[in-house]
């Protein structure tokens, strides 16, 4: 049996006092199992975000969309302040992210814009803005972005169409065509820049082009 003198034996007690002092504390204080909790990640909205696909599509969705709306206007390319999305409006010269919301803001309150002049309703858009903007607009005109020789077909072939301004991302893959990734993108698309009225404004989902929309076109309904 080891010897201890007396300083060994008060340092060991004192040792062995602390050890059990510090697993008491720990007992103590760690929570009951029944006092964990935890809650969803809110997605858009205030809507639960349901999977990794979809975390995954929006933030590719917003990838997409800052890389479009970085990209500057051809030399003979015109947008319609009465149609155009956030982010095409984004591409025009003097308008960021704020004025372009304010132009689709002003366009829903306001009425639609009858000419260049109507613009400066807008917050923010002065004459300069006009002057730099008059090139690259044109009203009242049929969207540019799909042209007339988009042909979509007609309404046979499917028994039941999925509306896509209502389906979430697990009804919205039962399309053919349509995976969890552009599911995903529909549906940020559709919380960002409101309801799609025509199969058209499907284009305005990164990734969706007139082949794509050819094939969704007659599975869909508003």
């Amino acid at each position: 049996m080891p010897y201890f003198n007396g300083t060994e034996l008060r340092s060991l007690l004192l040792a062995t006092g602390l050890l059990l002092l510090g697993v008491a504390a720990r007992v103590g204080l760690a929570p009951r199992p029944d006092e964990f909790s935890w809650t969803e990640a809110a997605g858009p909205a205030g809507r639960p975000v349901t999977g990794l696909s979809e975390v995954r599509g929006q933030v590719e969705a917003g990838a997409a969309e800052e890389e479009a709306a970085a990209t500057p206007l051809g030399a003979h390319e015109k947008v319609d302040p009465n149609r155009a999305p956030v982010v095409l409006l984004r591409r025009l010269p003097g308008i960021g992210p704020a004025r372009a919301r304010a132009i689709v803001d002003e366009r829903i309150s306001g009425g639609p814009f009858q000419g260049l002049a109507d613009l400066a309703r807008v917050p923010g858009i002065g004459p300069r803005t006009l002057e730099a903007l008059e090139p690259h607009l044109t009203f009242d005109s049929p969207p540019r972005a799909h042209g007339n020789a988009l042909r979509l077909p007609s309404g046979g072939g499917f028994a039941t169409r999925v509306d896509v301004n209502r389906a979430q991302i697990k009804e919205l893959e039962q399309i053919t065509g349509i995976g969890p990734t552009l599911a995903a993108r529909i549906v940020a698309t559709r919380q960002r820049f409101g309801p799609f009225e025509r199969v058209e404004d499907l284009l305005r989902v990164p990734g969706i082009g007139p082949a794509v929309l050819r094939r969704i076109g007659g599975q869909v309904r508003f």
